[in-house]
Order: structure tokens, then C-alpha cells, then sequence
């Protein structure tokens, strides 16, 4: 115990000696270059020991700005500079290990569309480094300021996706983030706040971002949906055996702008519905498309119908655990059901859907013996209250008459 807290007091001691000697090897930077030296110190670089000379060179001690500058001075304004410098650390074993990082991310980007741009066309209009990580102000991925958080990077990844003139350059569109904002991934990742939503980087990698070929959509929207895929695999829009193309999860959802699925994409005029491709009657396809519109829909009806009955019963003051129970099980074989329509089996929902119509039943067969007692105690309370009058009254009239008799009596005697 004494030698793991003594470890961890010299590696504080370690970080913080290095962070002051950071502070005081940039004190001659700052007189010249103010800003991003003062924004390099609170990055995540000067926490880590490292200042201006690390990357720039020169020499620190010097106040000459020739001889600060030395003959070795980077400026690392050229693209592939840049990349080579910051991979020049973020390769090396021996650096990285100290801070858990990986050691592949320079190698990866070398393989992705930014990398291969830079390397094989020397084309400077690319990502690099510094283009999402910033330069002097680089800060940790976890940081909410830091411009690759995961619900930054739709602002960080339109700088250039968002610019129509530099994507028309490079034949590429340029509305794609503004597609992602307006999709159910964008609500979930920025409108939400959700962690779990997916981000650029999600679905495209960081480094070695690349476009997903169309034997990795499947495998790239399971990597959350996964349920989703797996009864996908089961559908003839899977990939079949020796098949050169499959329907794809995007062909229906959408990709940047995925839209919110719902059972209007089976028979509906909805984009990427059922319809699109399936508008003859004669069509098979069409046909299997309305009878999962047809079963889906029903059970959420008898859902709907019982919620109401469940809030009706609810304002007469009854008490409804269990019912709500058996409806928020239905809730969720519903929410299954349209999961596995994904197989385009309808056969393969009935159980499902036939569960989910017990627990419905269930409820509002519960729901008729509650009201039944509810009723039969009223009218109990009624006749009760009737009988109690009536005997009060009766009470009263034979009370009147004994006073009156004896008051009778009282005068005769």
C-alpha cells in the first residue's frame, strides 16, 4: 500500500516538475508570441511536459531572437510537417505508455482519404493534426471544449465538409452535416446531449477516417445496432451467396440524415420506404410490406386503447401496478416486433406480436374486473346509504312518537 501511494506521489511530483519546467522554458516564447504560447501552456501538451522548443526547436535560454530562433527553427506550416511532427511523438512506444495512449494513429492516418491525399498528391487542402485538434490549444478528447468531442465534431468536420468550394474541389457534397444535424443520430448527439448517439468518428473512424464501402454498412451501423443486424441477416435484402449487391441499411434509413424509423416506411410515401421499391400490386415485396404494416399497427392500437382505459380507471383512484406491468411488457414486445421486421418474415413476428396481444388482453381484462368491483361497490355504498337513511328516519319518526306519547301521558296524569 505504502510503495503504490509513494508511486503515485512521484508520478505527481513527475508531471507537476515537468509542467514548471514547461511554464519556465516558454517564458521567452510568451514575449514574442504571446497568445499561442500562453494557450499552449494550458493544453494537455504543457501538462504533459512538453513546451514550444518539443515541437518548434530553438533555443529556450536565448532572449536574441535570432539565436532564440537557432538554425533548426519548425514552424510546421506545412501540412505534411505538421502530421510528421506530432507522429514523431504519438508513434513512439516509450512516450506514449507513459499516458495510455495508442501508438498506430499516425500509421492510420496514413491509410485514410486525408492521409492518402496528403502522401500521394501532396494535396495540402487536407485534415491533419492540427486541422481537428487544433495547434497550441490541443486539449483531451474528453474535454466538452476540446473541438474532438464526440458533440463538437459535426462543428469541427463541417470547417471543411460544410465549405460547398472547397468539396466541389475535391468532388465531394457539401451538405452533409447539415443532414447529420437534422438526423435522428444529430438530435440524439447534440440536441439530447446523449453519449451513446454516434458522431462523425463513429461511423467513419478518426484517423483513418474513410467512407464505409458497401460491404461495411451492414457491419458499420450493427456495431450499435446490432439486434437490427442480426435479423437483418435473416432477410432477402442481405447479402445473398455469390450476390453482387444487397439493399443496405442506408438504402432505407438514409446515411448522414438517417431518418426515425416508423411503420409509415411499409406502405407509406415516405423516402427510403417499402414503396420505393415495391409499387406494382402484383409485387411480393408489396405485399409482405402491408401485412407488417398490417400487424404492427394493430397491436399498437390495442396498446393505445388500453393506456386510455388504464388513465380512465386511474382518475377513479383504483390502484394499477400490475396493469401498467402487463402493458409496459407489451410496450416492449412491440418495441421487438418492429425490431424483426427487419427479416421481412411476417410469419416470424406472430409469436411476438401474439404475446404482446395477451399482455394487452391481459390488462384490460383486469382493468373490466377492477371497474366490475369498483361498480358493484358503488352501488353497494348507494344501497347502504339509502338503507342507513331510511333506518335513520325510521329512528327519528319512532322517537317523535314516544315523546309525544309520553309528553301525552305526562299531561292525562
Amino acid at each position: 500500500m505504502k510503495r503504490a501511494l509513494a508511486s503515485i506521489l512521484v508520478s505527481i511530483a513527475l508531471v507537476h516538475g515537468a509542467t514548471l519546467r514547461a511554464d519556465s522554458r516558454a517564458q521567452n516564447c510568451i514575449t514574442c508570441h504571446g497568445e499561442p504560447a500562453k494557450h499552449a501552456l494550458e493544453s494537455v501538451h504543457s501538462r504533459a511536459g512538453l513546451d514550444c522548443i518539443t515541437c518548434h526547436g530553438g533555443n529556450a535560454g536565448e532572449v536574441d531572437v535570432a539565436k532564440a530562433h537557432g538554425d533548426a527553427l519548425r514552424p510546421l506550416r506545412d501540412a505534411r510537417q505538421s502530421v510528421e511532427s506530432c507522429g514523431g511523438c504519438h508513434s513512439d512506444v516509450d512516450q506514449m505508455r507513459h499516458f495510455g495512449l495508442r501508438t498506430d494513429q499516425l500509421s492510420l492516418y496514413w491509410t485514410s482519404q486525408h492521409g492518402a491525399a496528403l502522401a500521394l498528391k501532396n494535396d495540402s487542402d487536407v485534415a491533419t493534426c492540427v486541422t481537428c485538434h487544433g495547434s497550441h490549444d490541443v486539449l483531451g478528447v474528453d474535454d466538452p471544449l476540446s473541438p474532438i468531442h464526440p458533440r463538437r465534431q459535426p462543428e469541427t468536420c463541417g470547417k471543411c465538409h460544410s465549405d460547398a468550394e472547397r468539396m466541389v474541389a475535391h468532388g465531394l457534397p457539401a451538405d452533409q452535416v447539415a443532414s447529420f444535424r437534422a438526423s435522428v443520430h444529430g438530435d440524439a448527439l447534440i440536441a439530447k446531449a446523449q453519449s451513446a448517439a454516434p458522431s462523425c468518428s463513429s461511423c467513419h473512424g478518426s484517423h483513418g477516417a474513410l467512407p464505409p464501402r458497401v460491404g461495411e454498412i451492414e457491419s458499420t451501423c450493427g456495431g450499435c445496432h446490432s439486434v437490427v443486424q442480426e435479423y437483418y441477416e435473416r432477410s432477402p435484402h442481405a447479402r445473398a451467396a455469390g450476390a453482387k449487391a444487397a439493399v443496405t441499411c442506408t438504402a432505407c434509413h438514409g446515411d448522414h440524415g438517417a431518418r426515425p424509423p416508423s411503420t409509415d416506411m411499409f406502405v407509406g410515401s415516405v423516402e427510403g420506404g417499402c414503396t420505393a421499391c415495391h409499387s406494382e400490386e402484383t409485387d411480393k415485396g408489396l405485399a409482405v410490406a402491408r401485412r407488417l404494416d398490417t400487424d404492427v399497427r394493430k397491436l399498437e392500437a390495442t396498446i393505445r386503447g388500453a393506456d386510455s382505459a388504464i388513465a380512465t380507471a386511474a382518475e377513479r383512484g383504483l390502484f394499477l401496478g400490475i396493469e401498467r406491468g402487463y402493458l409496459e411488457e407489451a410496450r416492449g414486445l412491440l418495441v421487438r416486433a418492429r425490431t424483426m421486421t427487419h427479416t421481412l418474415d411476417p410469419d416470424a413476428l406472430d409469436d411476438v406480436l401474439n404475446r404482446g396481444q395477451a399482455m394487452v388482453d391481459q390488462t384490460l381484462e383486469n382493468l373490466a374486473t377492477k371497474n366490475r368491483i369498483f361498480r358493484d361497490r358503488k352501488i353497494f355504498t348507494a344501497i347502504f346509504f339509502a338503507v342507513s337513511i331510511a333506518f335513520a328516519i325510521a329512528l327519528s319518526m319512532h322517537a317523535h312518537e314516544l315523546v309525544g306519547k309520553w309528553r301525552r301521558g305526562g299531561v292525562g296524569g
